[in-house]
This record gives structure tokens, sequence and C-alpha cells, in this order.
């Protein structure tokens, strides 16, 4: 029985959508029979049934109760149609974006899917509106929580298999995620990654990081590994918020030589401490970034150091207290922008770095690398517009592959890997985990021949 109820509903409501001519017929036929000038009286009332459909009804007849229930009854069956006609025409130009190798459908109902909805090619961007849309290159899945994306990732998953999947998770890191196709992100972590490109330093620095939520925790992230500018810096990060979970997570943080690490760990900071730093974070958590807030700082910092606020509508911070010490960043617009999203360039230039050391001592292909040294890799790119812009500074070769180094050691760092004789990726031991100075010649060489291969 089960397998005819879709055929019994489909009967039903076509059947419903007869009613108002049927209704009509029954009404008209008798009338035109009985009146003058009606010479095929079956054939008028057959149209005149039909007109209801238009919302009109044919004015030799009075309009009684019944008559009028089926004129609205029919209007409401023709906007329904309507509906349906507009749907069609819609599908018909998705379909035509489909055809768009770049074609990319998003799903989410949070103010960010709108934003990186505008910011990809009109030719190209679908949404997805609560209906599956087979065939499009690349999907965002961008709900409010991450309990909704993963579930609707779970529905889709073998539809999603083997396609460009890129999902807004912020308890996963993407290192965890080894399906190549599937890419997690993160709006804290984009804008982390946009902040030190936007804001990169140029001298060692005192930095205050106030707050701790993952924002502050991404910013502290990208900063060590983002923040190398020579072999003999000093930089020093002062963290104000709960780090307790984040300490946990990452064990080797006392290995970030010649940088330090504190941790304050009442969270809590004398506005007179904030004279001492030459850049000063603000990213909301557990101090919060309001307008008392950002007031203070700007009374008790000195005059030379900036206060970087987190603040998604910015105009409303920069027009309350001026745009000239007060740096405000993270646009929701700008961190959810597709570009920086798909990350691509940054991509490409893994993929080829990664081609290069394969053509020089071998190694799998992209496509085989596990998610830890794929990310290892866009790491490095990300570090790439610093090393650039030190080597046109004149820094010799070198010295710029001593900073990668440091940089390549502290990725590792951060996920935990220690030093040993011997490599040993299942327990996350490396024999490279060492000072530049201390690597054999063999490796130094190829280090330098890294940088070189990028310039």
């Amino acid at each position: 029985m089960k397998k005819y109820l879709p055929m019994l509903r489909r009967l039903f409501w076509a059947a419903c959508k007869l009613v108002p001519f049927w209704i009509g017929l029954y009404c008209y036929y008798p009338a035109f029979t009985v009146q003058e000038g009606h010479i095929y009286p079956f054939l008028d009332a057959l149209y005149a049934a039909i007109k209801l459909y238009s919302g009109s009804t044919d004015g030799s007849v009075p309009v009684g109760g019944l008559l009028q229930l089926a004129r609205f009854w029919a209007l409401f069956v023709s906007l329904s149609l309507l509906v349906r006609v507009f749907n069609k025409m819609h599908d018909l130009v998705n379909w035509g974006k489909l055809l768009n190798p770049n074609a990319t459908v998003v799903y989410g109902d949070s103010c960010y899917a709108d934003y990186t909805f505008e910011s990809l090619e009109p030719r190209s961007r679908i949404r997805g509106e609560g209906r599956w849309i087979a065939g499009a290159a690349r999907y965002l899945l961008m709900f409010s929580s991450d309990a909704e994306n993963l579930a609707f990732y779970s529905r889709h998953c073998e539809e999603l298999r083997g396609k460009r999947v890129y999902i807004m998770l912020d308890g996963i890191a993407r290192q965890s995620i080894e399906d190549p196709m599937v890419t997690v992100f993160s709006l804290a972590e984009n804008c982390a990654r946009q902040y030190w490109k936007d804001y990169p330093v140029l001298k060692s620095e005192k930095i205050a990081i106030l707050g701790f939520d993952e924002l502050g925790q991404n910013l502290l992230l990208y900063g060590l590994q983002m923040n190398l500018i020579d072999p003999a810096q000093h930089f020093e990060y002062h963290i104000y918020g709960s780090a307790a979970e984040f300490c946990r997570e990452h064990t080797e943080l006392d290995k970030m030589d010649p940088d330090e690490i504190f941790f304050h760990k009442s969270g809590e900071y004398q506005y007179a401490q904030m004279a001492a730093f030459d850049r000063i974070i603000l990213c909301g958590g557990d101090k919060g970034g309001g307008a008392a807030e950002i007031s203070r700082l700007l009374a008790a910092a000195p005059l030379h150091c900036p206060i970087h606020v987190y603040a998604p509508s910015r105009d409303i911070m920069t027009s309350l207290f001026g745009g000239e010490r007060l740096v405000c960043f993270g646009s929701a617009k700008q961190a959810a922008r597709a570009e920086v999203i798909f990350n691509e360039e940054a991509l490409q230039a893994a993929r080829r770095q990664h081609a290069f050391y394969v053509s020089q001592y071998g190694g799998v292909p992209w496509e085989k690398l596990d998610a830890f040294k794929r990310y290892s890799n866009v790491s490095s790119c990300d570090y790439l517009p610093t090393l650039t812009r030190l080597l046109a500074e004149g820094m010799p070769v070198e010295q710029a592959a001593e900073l990668e180094h440091i940089r390549w050691n502290r990725y590792h760092y951060l996920h935990n890997w220690k030093y040993g004789p011997e490599t040993d990726s299942a327990k996350r031991i490396h024999k490279c985990l060492v000072p530049f100075a201390d690597l054999s010649e063999e490796e130094k060489r190829k280090d330098i021949e890294a940088i070189q291969s990028k310039l």
C-alpha cells in the first residue's frame, strides 16, 4: 500500500485543483440553459468555469456563496501554479549556472552565508534554500551552529562525495579532516590569518591580546607562525584571558624561541600595564570589546601604541573614537568573503611547493598527503608574503631559510610534535625539530633550495 501513497497523494491534489471548475460548471450550465443568447450553453458554461481561475465571473449569473467560494478557490490554485512556474524558471536559471565550472551552492541560515553569497561571481552562485541541488563544483555549508552543518553533511554525504565541500565549524580543527575534498573553516581563523597579513610586524614587539576566546587563540597561533622577521628577534605575547584549555591542547608552547608567551592566569589586567606594550589587540571574550573598555585603553596606552579592536561594525567605533589610534579589524563581510574561505591562492602555492619538493627529493603526491602535511605547506605559503618582503629588503637567502625552518618547527610544536633522533610520524616525533644551526648540511641545503624555488 505504501508504494501507492505518492500516486494517491498526487491524484488527491489534482482533484482539489479541479473542484472550482466543477462547481463553476454546476452553477453556470443550468443558468445558461434557461438564458436567451446561449446557443451552446455547455460550451459557454465550460468557458465561464475556466475563467474562474483568472478570478472573474460571468456577469449574467448572480454570484452566490458557492460560486464565490469556487472563484477564490480557483484564484488560489492559479497563484500556486504561478509560484510553481516561477520556481521552475528559477531552477532553469540555476541549471544554466551549474554549467559554470566554478558553480557554487551556498546552504545555511547564518548572516555570514549572505555575505559569502554576495561575494561570489553572480554567474556561478546558487542559494540552496532547503533544496538539494546536484551538479555544482563546490558546496558551502554555513548554518548557524556546528551541529546543523554536520547534520546537513551527514544527510547528504553520498551526494557530496567527490565534491569540493567547505564547512563552517568552530569546534573542529581543519588539520583533523583527512578528506582532501573537505575543507573546514571558521570565521575566527579567517579573521586571524587576515589580520597579520593586513597589519604585519616590522620589528620585535611586545603584544597584548586581551580576551582569549577562539579569535584570540587563532591570533596567537597565526602570529607565532607569521611574525618571523629576524632569527634574533624577541617578541613577547601577553595573553589576558582563560587559557587553561588552550595550554592543555598545546603542550609545546615553551618551544617558541626566540619569542616568549606569557599567560596571565587571572585574565585581568591593570590599565597602567598597557603603557608597556607596542600593540594591544582587544578581541572580546572575557573582557568584552565595548566602547567603555576602548575609551579606558585609549586613555591608558601611550600615544605611539595603536589599539587594535575586533569590530565587525567598524563604522560605529571609528565614528566614536576616530581612526588615528583605533584600528578596527574583523569585518564580518571581509572574513566571510568567498576568496578568503576558498583560500585558493595559498592552496595552489602549497601544491606547487609540494610538487617541487617531490620532484627534488621524492615523496607522495598532494592528493595522498595527510591533512597535517597539507596544511604545513599552506602555513608556509601564508608566511610567504613576509618572506618575500624580507628578501626584497636584502635579507640573505640562508637567513630566510633559517626563518622558514623556525616557522616549520613552530607549526610542528603547535601540533604537539617533539624532537627525537629518529622520525616517527605516528608518535609525532621528528629528528629535524632542532635549531637551524644544528641541521645537517643536506637539510640546510633543502631549506635553501626551497626558498630559492619560491623566488
